[in-house]
């Protein structure tokens, strides 16, 4: 995943790191399930608490989604962001990847559908 910074800024009062996570793979996620999450957010919240925590930055302070459809995974940081060594940022990206690219898997785990856990945490 691609970060892009402060899309979303006048929104919060942070800087943000943002990811574009508009289109998950729902393949095999009924309409009913996509439904019932995208009103609770129940898993999709304990999702980016984990991915929060795997993080483990201190100068990240929250994380929130953003935009019409909350289509933004955002990381809030007041750190100025040119100061984010590359080498860091690469590991973020590839951090919230896996993570979105293991939306599907580990939702469907989560509610039972699916045996097999994905990610390990």
């Amino acid at each position: 995943m691609v970060a892009e910074f402060n899309i979303h800024s006048r929104d919060f009062r942070d800087n943000t790191i943002e990811f574009d996570v508009k289109s998950p793979n729902l393949e095999g996620v009924s309409e009913e399930l996509y439904e019932h999450e995208y009103i609770t957010g129940a898993f999709t919240n304990s999702y980016g608490d984990r991915l929060f925590a795997e993080l483990n930055y201190s100068w990240l302070k929250d994380w929130s989604f953003a935009g019409r459809s909350n289509g933004w995974f955002v990381l809030l940081t007041d750190k100025d962001i040119n100061t984010i060594p590359q080498r860091t940022l690469g590991r973020i990206e590839k951090i919230v990847g896996k993570y979105f690219s293991n939306y599907r898997k580990e939702l469907l785990y989560y509610y039972g559908i699916n045996e097999k856990k994905v990610v390990s945490y």
